[in-house]
């Protein structure tokens, strides 16, 4: 059973939700922290609460999914309990990660908080250097957290298509999406027994929680229609099945960059057999997609590998439905 309750954030999203992910730290006695990183070179694992200031989950761009990192993470970390700090598409590539039982996912802390989507790095230089600052962005793509975000159109091709970008599955579930973010965020609670009426301003009024559900399923909505435009105009040159698929593989080259990038193939990697990746392996890569888009982000040929993989599991999903 989740509950929900609220922070009021007095002009300071990020540094209420800064505030709130300490007093969690500290209450739920944390070793460490993984984090997603906004900016090269930055420090994944904390393991002080004096980091948190460094760590910014709303910046607007996503430089890799945490999730690949956490298994060799937990191998360094053996003792303590562990926290993760992710995205909902870093979310839900860590359980498919435990699904494969390289994780045991309840042991660690998990917290996400919504996604208001994520350009290009080229592009969020190019738009920092406008703004005088990565931090200005911050501020603007908060700004318009109420609307449910800026327009999809500037953001990377995998968040405009991202049908699932509200925090729902973490034992901490930090929602903006949809809400008065200068005002107040909520926090939705599916798990971690911690004393949540001290480290929050108290339960969040119920029209809050519905409010933030609106949004939620206006922005599937209208992503899933933006999917759906994307496929039409790009259908006579997208792979019609699996077999099209395996051939684009074997055309576009051997470097491996997009699975090298994928957190699912962190732990299963398709297999190859006389120089063609094994179809199975390829199917449960497809079905395991998380959307994330950090296949398409590494591609040395910019290939639209965001729409390609989203059109080819959608064909997948309808064969086993018939």
């Amino acid at each position: 059973m989740s509950t929900q309750w609220v922070l009021k954030t007095k002009g300071d999203p990020l540094g209420a939700v800064h505030r709130f992910i300490g007093a969690a730290w500290q209450a739920a006695g944390l070793e460490a922290l993984v984090v997603p990183t906004s900016a090269k070179g930055q420090e994944h694992v904390l393991t002080d609460t004096a980091g948190l200031g460094e760590v910014n989950p709303f910046q607007p761009l996503m430089l890799m999914n945490t999730a690949k990192i956490i298994p060799e993470v937990l191998k360094d970390l053996k003792d303590g309990r562990i926290g993760v700090l992710l995205r909902p598409c870093e979310m839900r590539a860590l359980l498919q990660i435990a699904e494969r039982g390289v994780i045991q996912a309840e042991s660690l802390f998990t917290l996400c908080v919504d996604c208001l989507g994520t350009f290009p790095e080229d592009e969020l230089e190019w738009r920092a250097a406008r703004k005088g600052s990565k931090n200005g962005l911050t501020g603007e793509a908060l700004q318009f957290a109420p609307q449910g975000g800026i327009s999809a159109y500037r953001y990377r091709a995998a968040c405009q298509m991202c049908v699932s970008s509200g925090a729902t599955e973490a034992d901490v579930n930090i929602g903006i999406l949809g809400l008065p973010v200068r005002q107040m965020v909520l926090v939705d609670v599916k798990n971690g027994g911690l004393d949540w009426m001290a480290i929050t301003d108290g339960k969040a009024d119920p029209a809050l929680t519905a409010k933030r559900e609106v949004m939620l399923a206006k922005l599937s909505e209208r992503h899933t229609r933006t999917r759906e435009r994307v496929i039409s105009g790009l259908m006579e040159v997208l792979p019609a099945d699996v077999e099209a698929l395996l051939d684009q593989f074997e055309n576009c080259g051997a470097c491996q960059i997009c699975m090298d990038a994928c957190p699912i193939c962190t732990v299963e990697y398709p297999r190859q057999v006389k120089g063609r990746y094994r179809r199975e392996d390829v199917i449960t890569w497809l079905a395991s997609c998380v959307g994330c888009g950090m296949c398409e982000q590494s591609c040395p040929k910019s290939l639209p590998l965001s729409i390609i993989f989203t059109h080819v599991k959608q064909q997948l999903e309808q064969a086993l439905m018939l």
